[in-house]
């Protein structure tokens, strides 16, 4: 019981703010404890005594009660004359769940209305869903019809589109072995530059840059002064020979097969047939066109390179006869 007064008074004087009159101590006391009961501190008392003890808290627990009851049947008799007052059909209270109910009730009509609306939404949807397809099955029909006339009334259409497919496949793999010789190119440069690299470029700067910019290497107006010629084992000088014959022998090469292809820049005997000779115009040409030109700027390169070696072999001669100081 106890308990249930302290939820009591929590739910309604606490969370809900309303008046609540609470139950006296005494009643709970009365209520908790038999007057007839023999505790530790009645012990002491014996014969008459003990049995006027017992009628003593007896009439005071009967008191208590008697209050009580009076106390709400004058609180009842209050409320009936109000209602007489008021003419209603029963006691004005306050009902502490009448505004969650309403609050509540006012929820559950706003969702019935989205309810409602979702409810239409989905038959729109479903009825355009519906036109679309009918629509998605006669422009189907149709493609197809189209499709099954032109590839019969134009069988080069079908050459070629089967044409491109196999232009696409040649294409990717093409890139596939272009991405696999960048990949094999970079992975033999990158450790033959880690061990060569700094040899190079020593090879690079004696012979080349310091005859080159004698005034400009040492940031003066007087001349880089060369003692000698720079020194190299035999290994090494048979090394920079072997690369000029190399480079030589490469631009020759270049310089034939370049010149090979300008002979045959229309490519005659490729693609002749009538239904493929805009292929051969349009696609093929073109690119045979283009590698003529990537294939004479190599061969140009090569060619400079191979001019700046003989040009830094006659410097150095020169240099060696007291041509150039």
């Amino acid at each position: 019981m106890r308990e249930y007064e302290m939820c009591q008074a929590s739910f309604i004087a606490g969370e809900r703010g309303f008046g609540y009159t609470a139950i006296s101590p005494e009643l709970f006391e009365a209520f908790s404890h038999d007057p007839a009961n023999v505790t530790s501190s009645t012990k002491r008392l014996k014969t008459y005594r003990a049995v006027d003890d017992i009628h003593h808290r007896l009439t005071r627990q009967r008191a208590v009660f008697a209050e009580f009851l009076e106390q709400n049947h004058n609180h009842n008799h209050t409320d009936k004359e109000k209602e007489k007052d008021s003419g209603s059909d029963g006691p004005e209270t306050q009902d502490i769940l009448q505004a969650p109910i309403e609050d509540l009730m006012s929820t559950l009509k706003k969702l019935e209305h989205h309810r409602l609306d979702v409810v239409n939404r989905e038959k729109e949807v479903s009825e355009m869903l519906r036109e679309t397809q009918v629509v998605h099955a006669e422009v189907k029909k149709e493609y197809n019809s189209t499709l099954a006339h032109t590839s019969v009334v134009y069988p080069e259409l079908s050459q070629i589109v089967a044409l491109e497919e196999s232009y696409k496949d040649q294409y990717q793999h093409l890139w596939d072995i272009g991405m696999d010789a960048l990949t094999f190119i970079l992975d033999s440069v990158t450790p033959f530059w880690r061990s060569y690299g700094k040899l190079i470029g020593d090879d690079v700067q004696d012979f080349l840059i310091v005859p080159l910019y004698r005034n400009e290497y040492t940031g003066e107006a007087k001349r880089y002064l060369i003692p000698r010629l720079p020194v190299r084992s035999f290994r090494h000088w048979g090394g920079l020979f072997g690369f000029f014959a190399v480079s030589v022998g490469v631009v020759v090469l270049q310089a034939r097969a370049a010149v090979g292809c300008v002979g045959n820049y229309r490519l005659e005997g490729w693609l002749e047939e009538g239904g493929l000779r805009w292929v051969r115009w349009g696609v093929v040409i073109p690119v045979f066109w283009g590698g003529i030109l990537v294939q004479w700027l190599a061969v140009i390169g090569e060619a400079a390179v191979v001019v700046m070696q003989v040009g830094t072999v006659m410097w150095w001669v020169g240099w060696l006869v007291g041509v150039f100081d």
